[in-house]
């Protein structure tokens, strides 16, 4: 028996390859336009075509590329960037990987025309499928411009997933605005069909560019900087919050990424004046040291990880909390909900939950510290499973799995109510596979489920490949979260929209026994609301306190 495993041919790698970086006109709307910046361009011009499926044009006025590296510069991993690890832990550019242009190009036909200023000539570059097809002198202007025609017309499996030419439009003008806002020294027009849809005149700060874009609104700006890490943020007043953190724009290092944490600490600096599940408006911007940022996370770029996450998550509610006025308590609030400085428990709180009539779980977080929202305060999470919680003049057990439901299945359903959710593309696609049943089910609720971000496509008669899940449910199993969903859609009742975000939320919550990180679980206790039914079903018990130990008491 010969060999089973063998090499695959290049224009099949590179066109994997794409399907990581490249899923949509928008993913390389955003690659170009980061080409661009870190070129130097101080104008570009996006032109837009049938919502970028016929054409794609990204001209800037950046130093361009000689002919030696406009050649290379199609080749899988050939970057101007980065040259050693050293330099992929420290990187400083938008762009490393060596990977948007040749992606582009093996699912398109791409042309590139570029000059160095110093330069008679230009060079042009036709790329199509993968395969470089001339390379040759051209007059053109100083810059680089990159012509992206018929995405995707060598693999027509997934031109079909594109949505209709106004959805693909939107999302483009969506990263086009996430560039203008942090980068208000750049020119930026959009044409899009012949008509020129979007225009960003240079500006002279974040405030001034934020104005262009939330000029409905009054703006606060906020600069802060603590142990090394610069903030600014320009941030929309509490009445134009908006459910999910669509509106609240952020960067690290004027790079702009999607992290549900960060956007939660810029929602908890509020204290409890957001409406649960709500976001500000406005931009967010942090600066800290290179070294402090994993950018080489995603293939997309768009998620990053931090070298100490929880205390920088901690600086930048600080920082934006000091500014925001939270509380009428002032500092002394902030010290409390945040702070290990802060007041502990009195003695006679911690006797009263060590106290026979009180219920006895386990061992006490040591560091979990008094908070304030005004129902409740978290006392002590208690091993991984019970949150121990006080109010006024009673103490409760809360099962923390299902007052965390409670508050995701709530976040859920005010999300769905602004709109689809916003799909979170997969690294690598999941698969499974679906009996007759399920794919009945599926094909019920199609439209319920892509309204969710689900994207799947079938690879056979029983065997599906989920691509994007809904962002707001996080990193687990693409396909358990999809089974999950499916099967609460063919056991439900007759809401269907309530049965799949209850399974939504349940797949979510942090499972019973895995650590919570603080801030997690304060931002639950603090969306919890005793007077509605769901969330009371998360209380396992309750007692009242003695009169000598309530709030005000001796």
């Amino acid at each position: 028996m010969g060999a089973t495993v063998q090499l695959l041919d290049e224009t099949l790698v590179d066109q994997i390859a794409a399907g990581e970086v490249i899923e949509r006109p928008a993913n390389l709307v955003k690659e170009l336009l980061e080409n661009a910046i870190d070129a130097g361009a101080s104008t570009i011009a996006v032109s837009l075509e049938d919502g970028g499926r016929g054409l794609v044009r990204v001209s800037d006025d950046g130093i361009g590329m000689s002919p030696e590296d406009a050649a290379l510069c199609v080749q899988r991993h050939a970057t101007s960037k980065i040259a050693t690890f050293d330099d992929l832990v420290t990187v400083r550019t938008l762009g490393f990987r060596g990977e948007a242009l040749p992606s582009i190009g093996a699912v398109s036909r791409m042309s590139i025309t570029t000059r160095r200023p110093v330069d008679v000539e230009g060079t042009r570059i036709r790329v199509e499928g993968g395969v470089v097809a001339e390379i040759s002198p051209y007059g053109c202007p100083p810059g680089t411009t990159v012509e992206v025609e018929d995405l995707f017309y060598n693999v027509p499996a997934r031109k079909k997933f594109l949505r209709a030419r106004q959805t693909e439009t939107s999302k483009i003008f969506e990263i086009c605005q996430r560039t203008a806002l942090i980068r208000p020294e750049l020119r930026l027009v959009v044409s899009s069909d012949g008509r020129t849809a979007r225009q960003y005149l240079p500006a002279e700060s974040l405030a001034d560019r934020a104005y262009t874009v939330f000029g409905d609104v009054p703006l606060e700006e906020i600069r802060a900087e603590r142990q090394g890490v610069a903030l600014e943020a320009v941030l929309a007043p509490i009445a134009s919050a908006r459910p999910g953190p669509r509106h609240l724009f952020l960067y690290v290092n004027q790079r702009p990424i999607v992290d549900r944490r960060l956007a939660r600490a810029v929602a908890f600096a509020y204290g409890d004046r957001l409406p649960p599940g709500h976001y500000p408006r406005g931009v967010v911007s942090l600066s800290l040291p290179a070294e402090d940022v994993d950018v080489n996370a995603h293939p997309q770029k768009t998620e990053v990880r931090f070298t100490r996450a929880a205390h920088l998550i901690d600086m930048v509610t600080r920082m934006l909390a000091g500014r925001l006025g939270a509380s009428p308590n002032g500092d002394a609030y902030w010290q409390e909900r945040l702070g290990s400085a802060g007041p502990s428990p009195s003695p006679i709180r911690r006797a009263q939950v060590s106290a026979e009539e009180g219920p006895r779980v386990g061992e006490i977080s040591s560091d979990y510290p008094v908070v304030a929202p005004d129902h409740l305060r978290l006392i002590a999470q208690l091993r991984n499973r019970y949150l121990l919680c006080e109010a006024h003049d009673r103490v409760y057990l809360l099962d923390r799995a299902r007052a965390e439901e409670a508050i995701l299945y709530e976040s859920l359903r005010q999300a769905t109510e602004n709109g689809p959710l916003s799909p979170q593309a997969l690294l690598f696609p999941d698969r499974l596979e679906l009996d007759a049943g399920a794919r009945k089910t599926l094909d019920a609720h199609e439209t319920l489920l892509v309204a969710l971000g689900f994207e799947w496509s079938a690879l056979g008669e029983h065997a599906y490949v989920i691509r994007t899940i809904p962002a707001q449910v996080g990193t687990m199993s693409a396909g358990k979260v999809f089974a999950d969903a499916i099967r609460a859609l063919r056991d439900g009742g007759s809401d269907p929209m309530s049965s799949v975000l209850g399974a939504l939320a349940h797949a979510s919550a942090t499972p019973p026994g895995e650590r919570m990180d603080r801030l997690r679980a304060l931002d639950i206790v603090a969306r919890l609301s005793l007077d509605q039914d769901a969330h009371r079903q998360s209380i396992i018990t309750e007692f009242a306190l003695p009169d000598d130990a309530r709030e005000g008491g001796a």
